[in-house]
């Protein structure tokens, strides 16, 4: 009888030791991202260039450069990267658009493609870290009359992504969609529907598992998931499911408040005495905070901004508000750079035109 007690404690013993091992280990995983995370700093979004859509029914013969350019914008170059970096930001986000670009059985263009990877390498030459993205993709609507084909297109672009990309490092990034939503209904710029949410999960789980799947760098390549349409909103985030992959961080878009923030036509004031102008920032962060930060799960804020307006007092007090908050719990946010309403960099000439804002993304890293 004693030999089975003893036999008895001695498995327990080694029972608890494995378990206390293999949480030592998961907690060492959670610090782990949460300090990759920090490391990528407060970063900048080339908007409006490699996402541009709606060329290809007017023009069916547009080139790749004629994409690239149609909405402004010019050319990147390797001296835009470079002085990006040379300012001290670690970061660019590179919204990219593959709808327009495909052929039969959804295969890339190669020549998109190529000038994807070409403006990934330059980024990446100078030193940079990358988000590279599925942007503007008005085939992804997550509901369930349409997810059996999403998720097929969803798959395919990822499965040739990731191998084009494969043996890039962990300076590049994948994030899944780009605010999938339910466009043109009552419920697209809202928290979305139950079945939304649903559908957005799934499709989050059918990313990770292509990725990973994919060879080379991709089986430990950090990865950014969204919510519904991206959001921000407590009840959105409340929603979303966490894949079971360490190496997985949370994207959020946050342009509050959208009167000041994004609508041109609405106030130029902002002030942080304010409630009315205050209180959905401080109810992000601490939404963020409980959901996420506190259970050690990374956060990046990979789109935030607020329109010119000739205004530059009130949106610098913004952003210096905005930043100092996430930056606390060590949230990275991208300044979301159009060429044109919230330009902080020329990219025709490479020279900052708001250096005000671009030194605040830099006072405030997380």
């Amino acid at each position: 009888m004693k030999r089975k007690i003893t036999a008895f404690l001695l498995l327990a013993l080694i029972a608890a030791g494995v378990f206390c091992a293999v949480k030592s280990y998961r907690d060492y995983q959670k610090e782990e991202a949460m300090r990759f995370v920090k490391s990528l700093g407060n970063g900048i979004n080339i908007g409006n260039s490699l996402d541009v859509k709606g060329l290809r029914e007017r023009s069916p013969e547009a080139t790749v450069t004629d994409f690239e350019v149609y909405w402004g914008n010019p050319v990147s170059t390797p001296e835009l990267f470079q002085t990006i970096a040379q300012s001290g930001i670690r970061s660019v986000r590179i919204p990219v658009s593959w709808g327009e670009h495909l052929g039969d059985g959804d295969r890339i263009d190669p020549e998109w493609m190529a000038r994807v990877e070409e403006v990934v390498d330059d980024a990446l030459d100078a030193g940079l870290y990358v988000i590279l993205d599925l942007h503007h993709e008005a085939w992804l609507v997550p509901n369930e009359e349409q997810e059996a084909a999403v998720t097929d297109r969803l798959r395919s672009l990822w499965q040739q992504i990731s191998r084009a990309f494969a043996d890039r490092d962990e300076h590049l990034l994948f994030e899944a969609m780009n605010e999938p939503r339910l466009v043109g209904t009552q419920y697209e710029w809202t928290e979305g529907t139950e079945e939304a949410q649903a559908v957005v999960n799934r499709l989050n789980a059918v990313f990770v598992e292509t990725v990973r799947s994919a060879g080379g760098f991709n089986g430990e390549r950090w990865l950014l998931i969204p919510a519904y349409c991206t959001s921000g909103d407590a009840a959105a985030l409340e929603a979303l499911q966490i894949p079971e992959d360490e190496k997985t961080i949370v994207a959020v878009h946050a342009y509050y408040p959208y009167r000041f923030a994004q609508n041109l036509d609405d106030t130029r004031g902002w002030s942080r005495e304010s409630d009315k102008d205050t209180q959905q920032l401080r109810d992000l962060i601490e939404t963020l905070d409980s959901l996420f930060i506190s259970r050690k799960i990374p956060v990046m804020i990979t789109e935030f901004a607020c329109k010119d307006k000739d205004n530059l007092e009130q949106r610098l007090d913004w952003t210096d508000y905005y930043l100092s908050m996430a930056s606390e719990l060590g949230i990275p946010c991208f300044w979301w750079d159009n060429g044109k309403t919230t330009q902080i960099l020329d990219r025709s000439d490479c020279v900052w035109t708001m250096p005000e804002l671009r030194d605040c993304l830099l006072k405030h890293q997380p």
